[in-house]
């Protein structure tokens, strides 16, 4: 009689092990990753989609080092994979900007210029207050095609009433550089650029979605609003 009780047994963990794999753990889960992808958990401890032997946090820390010490060409190398994840790398993605800024210089709208402001606004547009205020500085003070003082002021309005900046680990925008920006809007565009900081509504950048790939949205990742220390 044992022996048939424990055969049951057996049998009855050997159906539910089937029943398991077949409903989570197969590879026809709607909710796994696809063979090409890895979920891994951010500097915040929450999941971020990468490829197979991908460390995107050492990445990352590798390239802020190197922009601390002033080597942005390498720096960009190692902080574009971070930046490509998209929500909970806002840093990253900050940090190249800057850095592609810093490259390109500030006396024409080159393609660097170009692409580190996109940068720039993804991690901005998420309300990430490093990032608005490089774009603060970027429109009062970069190349002369891109200067718009009301838009400078828009974001330096964020950058002042982001609650971002009370995070373990931010650091202010350099003093002096921040009151040359304050120094060259005018009222005007001043009392513009606020109104229009009043009206701003956060938006998360996503990466786009591999062919046939689950999104980021589709497996339910839960999207940081802040995350990683600052880049310094």
């Amino acid at each position: 009689m044992n022996a048939v009780r424990a055969l049951g047994v057996i049998a009855g963990a050997g159906l539910l092990a089937a029943a398991l794999a077949g409903c989570g753990g197969g590879r026809g889960d709607r909710d796994a990753p696809p063979d090409s992808a890895l979920l891994i958990g951010g500097p915040d401890g929450r999941g971020s989609l990468i490829r197979p032997g991908v460390d995107a946090n050492a990445a990352y820390s590798e390239g802020v080092d190197l922009k601390a010490k002033g080597d942005c060409k390498a720096a960009v190398l190692k902080l574009r994979g971070p930046a490509n994840i998209g929500p909970g790398y806002e840093n990253a993605q900050t940090a190249l900007g800057d850095c592609l800024l810093r490259i390109a210089g500030a006396s024409d709208l080159s393609s660097d210029y170009l692409e580190g402001l996109t940068w720039l606004r993804r991690a901005a547009d998420a309300g990430f207050p490093e990032a608005q205020v490089v774009l603060a500085d970027a429109h009062a003070n970069g190349p002369q095609a891109l200067r718009n003082l009301e838009e400078a002021a828009t974001w330096l309005a964020l950058y002042d009433a982001n609650p971002g900046k009370a995070r373990v680990g931010f650091i202010p925008y350099d003093p002096q550089a921040l009151a040359a920006i304050r120094a060259k809007i005018p009222a005007a565009a001043k009392a513009a650029g606020e109104k229009r900081a009043a009206a701003w509504e956060r938006k998360v950048w996503l990466p786009p979605t591999p062919a046939g790939g689950p999104g980021l949205r589709s497996r339910n990742v839960r999207i940081p609003q802040q995350q990683q220390p600052s880049p310094h």
